[in-house]
């Protein structure tokens, strides 16, 4: 597969909050960017921001010069596969497919073989730091042919914070490594909740947590981004009572716990971070009913009627 060092030109294929900015960090660097979008909206808007627009996959690769380079930053799963599919008709060998999406790390080695059977490289970028960083430097997690990666690890440096990329391996390491991440990023996630509520319902409930976690992001051992986002949410809503107490998944947790159930290695935090996502979709859980009718069987506890 020869694959020649790739110019400043690069299509995009999907603009939500992360591909948008991830055009826009593109052309602030100098890069030629054609844009296209499933709506014509964010393509167009891009356009008066100094990048190309294209009404579909085909245009966006016809307006590109050879070997052209295509990210993706769609939906993982099946949005994801059908639009490199798609574009696979119309690349060339020696071009390079690079998907910034969260995929499933089996989807990744099932593309990246098919592509390679017609000569198109597939690099699998596992992306970090939501649309803020898609627009500021991300942490880029990339899995693939390493002479694809080599030949564009100038737009992974350009695109990363400061040491924020690393070639993690051959196809599907990338989006592993990014699932991986998510997961532990779940466990954090609970833990701070859990340790919050606890500072919320217990004997010193006056204390102000925004300031808490402004403290603790100053030199504690748990300082970090996501106290940070803690401290910024409670400066907003002190008691966040305009938050429903509803937590949803995109799929990443329940990978790495399968994943951990597959290769016998033991996931008990992030698996119960996992779960308490699933308790807060209901308010009428019929287990925990359950447990209350057995505390009145054998004890004869109390229980609240509905």
């Amino acid at each position: 597969m020869g694959i020649r060092m790739i110019s400043k030109e690069i299509g995009i294929a999907g603009l939500g909050k992360m591909g948008a900015n991830i055009a826009l960090q593109m052309l602030s660097k100098g890069y030629v960017v054609t844009v296209q979008n499933r709506s014509r909206g964010p393509a167009d808007e891009l356009a008066t921001k100094g990048a190309r627009s294209a009404a579909s996959i085909e245009e966006l690769i016809a307006s590109l010069k050879h070997p052209r380079t295509v990210w993706f930053m769609l939906t993982a799963g099946k949005p994801t596969i059908d639009a490199v599919r798609e574009a696979a008709a119309y690349l060339q060998s020696g071009d390079t497919v690079i998907d910034g999406s969260n995929s499933h790390y089996n989807e990744s080695v099932m593309l990246s073989r098919e592509l390679a059977a017609k000569g198109i490289a597939y690099l699998d970028a596992g992306c970090s730091g939501g649309p803020s960083g898609a627009l500021s430097g991300m942490s880029i997690m990339v899995g693939g042919d390493r002479k694809a990666f080599e030949a564009h690890e100038g737009l992974f440096r350009d695109l990363s914070v400061t040491d924020g990329y690393l070639y993690t391996g051959r196809s599907g390491s990338g989006h592993f490594t990014k699932m991986v991440h998510n997961a532990i990023e779940y466990g954090m996630m609970e833990s701070i909740g859990e340790g919050l509520e606890l500072m919320e319902d217990g004997p010193y409930s006056d204390v102000d947590l925004a300031k808490v976690c402004r403290l603790w992001n100053n030199g504690s051992v748990i300082r970090g981004y996501l106290i940070e986002l803690a401290a910024r949410a409670l400066e907003k809503d002190p008691k966040l009572s305009s938050v429903a107490p509803y937590v949803e998944d995109n799929g990443e947790g329940r990978w790495a716990v399968q994943a951990a159930v597959e290769h016998g290695v033991p996931f008990g935090a992030i698996s119960s971070s996992l779960y308490e996502r699933f308790g807060s979709r209901s308010t009428k859980r019929y287990g925990k009913r359950v447990l209350a009718a057995l505390r009145h069987e054998f004890g004869g506890h109390e229980v609240k009627r509905e």
